[in-house]
């Protein structure tokens, strides 16, 4: 598919967490959407504090949330800016830009955030339910083109811009399938293979040239299910003595961030099974050099989780990774991954926490040469290389207009629920006495308006 350019279109892309050596899902997937659009737009990414990184054809930008006049310099020269999360709240000066807006959601932070706080005072979490909510519904008010990471998600956002007035006449009058309001723009993998370079197998001294490794390759995060894997890991021992369990992500890469729980609890599992150091490895974040050379070494990817709302509508870039990396993966039942594993056979998906199942599903997929799942990974590389998949956001940067109802001003999201109310019930009784003068009448529209008075009046 070709678009047609426009001159200079010059793209901001707004990243709420670091870019650099060693950076989480939000980072990689602003860098590597800089890069596929790099080649049709002026790109500049955007990110809080300073990076080591040199991109070529992407302009980098480091930011301070307490000195935002610098990047409001910079977004003023800009025609379209990609926001998400809560940028918004932090730089109130992008509400007014004449630059569109397109709007990420593959992350839906209301409902990640009702996991990883379950823990604390009810007031707490309501407070920050209440917060995220709040967020939410102002990108939703303020966004030209929303992009999301599944048809999953999809569904729910079309839900969200439902409620919050943003399918109207207006939007769906321009556009009735609303791709032009919404589409998706999932998580996709470079257009190269990843590099290899020894790192551990046949290096370290745990891990010999033998050695059968077993890859959780990202964060150890609250709502995710890493204790199952551990809990499983004798029985796979019993089968694969050389098998080989690395945790990456027991600290998030952006040090203001603060370490999950679940990372703590899955360290003091594999010291009680006495394999903490043993077959059982925790590492930092890595440098994306050594992320892929890991990706090479590694037999088996592992991406597992509870059954709860926020694994319906996730997107895991760790398993992206691992299809990048033709790696067979491993999976609970209920995410999209699920369906790609089942889909394209590359793997082995098991219901959710079932200990027994992660054992035997991991010791058969060891037991089967990495080379034997190539053939099947050969489709993945048109369907998910970041080239193919950011088609959506590269046709709309390139082609696309303000919102509709953005733009004929007729879109608000009232801040306060009354207001909006009388200001929807008045709108609607305007409407409705037009259309009762048009079709029957200005003796009937004054007919039905003392009968509506006279039984206003019965209800006091």
């Amino acid at each position: 598919m070709t678009f047609e350019s426009r001159t200079h279109t010059r793209l901001l892309i707004i990243s709420q967490d670091i870019v650099d050596k060693k950076m989480a899902g939000p980072g990689i997937r602003y860098l590597e959407m800089a890069r596929a659009l790099a080649d049709s737009l002026d790109v500049t990414l955007a990110m809080p504090g300073e990076t080591s990184l040199e991109v070529s054809g992407i302009q980098l930008f480091p930011y301070r949330f307490e000195q935002p006049d610098p990047l409001k310099d910079l977004a003023e020269t800009c025609d379209v800016l990609l926001i998400s999360s809560f940028i918004l709240d932090k730089f109130p000066f992008l509400n007014n830009l004449p630059a569109r807006r397109v709007v990420d959601l593959y992350d839906p932070i209301v409902l990640e955030n009702l996991h990883l706080y379950q823990g604390e005072p009810i007031d707490f979490q309501l407070s920050l339910n209440s917060q995220a909510i709040q967020n939410m519904n102002h990108l939703v008010s303020r966004g030209d083109f929303f992009i999301c990471g599944n048809e999953r998600q999809r569904d729910f956002w079309v839900g969200v811009l439902t409620s919050c007035g943003r399918i109207n006449p207006y939007t769906f009058g321009s556009d009735a399938s609303l791709s032009s309001l919404i589409d998706v723009v999932g998580v996709g993998f470079p257009d190269r293979f990843p590099v290899h370079h020894p790192f551990l197998r046949g290096v370290h001294p745990a891990f010999p040239v033998e050695a059968q490794i077993v890859l959780w390759g990202g964060g150890i995060w609250d709502w995710l299910d890493p204790l199952s894997l551990v809990k499983a890991w004798p029985q796979v021992l019993s089968h694969h003595p050389q098998a080989r369990l690395v945790f990456l992500g027991t600290r998030h890469p952006n040090p203001d961030a603060p370490r999950h729980k679940m990372a703590d609890a899955t360290e003091t599992l594999a010291n009680e099974i006495e394999q903490n150091g043993r077959t059982v490895f925790f590492h930092e974040w890595l440098s994306s050099e050594d992320h892929e050379a890991l990706l090479c070494e590694a037999d088996v990817g592992v991406a597992l989780h509870p059954l709860h709302i926020e694994t319906r509508y996730s997107i895991r870039t760790r398993v992206l990774d691992y299809l990048w990396a033709g790696l067979p993966v491993l999976v609970s039942d209920g995410d999209v991954t699920c369906e790609w594993i089942r889909q394209y056979h590359i793997g082995a998906v098991v219901p959710p926490m079932d200990v027994d199942a992660i054992a035997k599903a991991l010791i058969t997929l060891l037991g089967t040469p990495r080379d034997y799942w190539l053939p099947a990974f050969a489709p993945l590389a048109q369907i998910f290389r970041w080239s193919h998949v950011i088609k959506p956001l590269k046709r709309y940067c390139l082609q696309g207009a303000p919102a509709a109802d953005l733009a004929s001003g007729r879109a608000t999201l009232s801040a306060d629920p009354a207001v909006t109310s009388f200001n929807q019930s008045w709108q609607q009784g305007l409407a409705r006495a037009r259309f009762i003068w048009r079709t029957e009448g200005l003796r009937m529209l004054l007919h039905r308006a003392w009968r509506y008075i006279q039984w206003k009046n019965s209800q006091k």
